[in-house]
């Protein structure tokens, strides 16, 4: 009894809604001396602290990282060749997991004037459990296409049952589009007018397409 190679592809993608809303933001100062700057960018960073940790209690922030600080000083060139006076510089990365994105919104519109407070990314996630599930769930999906289509094929040339010989993964991959209105929000201190109201916000992220492909080998028996 001899057998037939019957090669194929097999994918399969989901769409699924974000679960988490990762803010990328960093509090930074300037200035001719270092003792100020570094005051400044204390208290900057204690009232950014306080208010993410009242999220964090109310449930709105999952987590949230404060990086080291960083410190540096230089001395800019005049645009006529001359050296200016030394500047000092201070800052501090911010990593905040959001779980409700409604209050994402809110809390990047309300600092959005915060002097020295700037964002510059938000991301969209799945937590890991949901991830690993969604994944294994994609991988899974992709076998058993690959089956479907090499058993079409064998039932196309009236031969039997097909049985693996061989699998193998070519790879999850996960994208994930966003409109978002901070991505065109005004620079910090556009807002300094104390009766200036904090920017509308939406965010509505797309859904995260998850999609996963597989190469396999089928053989079917032939007498």
């Amino acid at each position: 009894m001899s057998e037939i190679l019957i090669k194929v592809r097999g994918s399969h993608s989901v769409e699924v809604a974000p679960e988490r809303g990762v803010v990328s933001a960093e509090i930074r100062f300037d200035g001719a001396s270092p003792e100020p700057v570094m005051e400044r960018l204390q208290r900057g960073l204690q009232s950014v602290r306080t208010e993410l940790e009242r999220l964090e209690q109310e449930g709105a922030v999952e987590r949230f990282l404060v990086q080291r600080v960083r410190t540096s000083a230089e001395r800019p060139w005049h645009q006529d060749g001359k050296r200016l006076p030394l500047v000092h510089h201070a800052s501090v990365g911010l990593t905040v997991e959001f779980i409700d994105f409604t209050a994402l919104a809110t809390w990047v519109g309300r600092t959005a004037g915060d002097e020295g407070l700037q964002v510059h990314d938000v991301s969209w996630r799945l937590t890991k459990d949901s991830r690993l599930k969604v994944e294994r769930d994609v991988r899974q999906e992709a076998v058993r296409q690959a089956k479907v289509r090499a058993q079409d094929y064998a039932d196309a040339l009236d031969l039997g049952p097909v049985a693996v010989r061989s699998i193998n993964d070519v790879g999850v991959s996960r994208e994930v589009a966003y409109e978002s209105a901070a991505m065109a929000m005004p620079a910090a201190g556009k807002f300094a007018d104390a009766g200036s109201a904090a920017p509308d916000l939406a965010f509505d992220p797309d859904d995260i397409s998850v999609y996963a492909e597989v190469e396999a080998a089928f053989t079917v028996a032939i007498s």
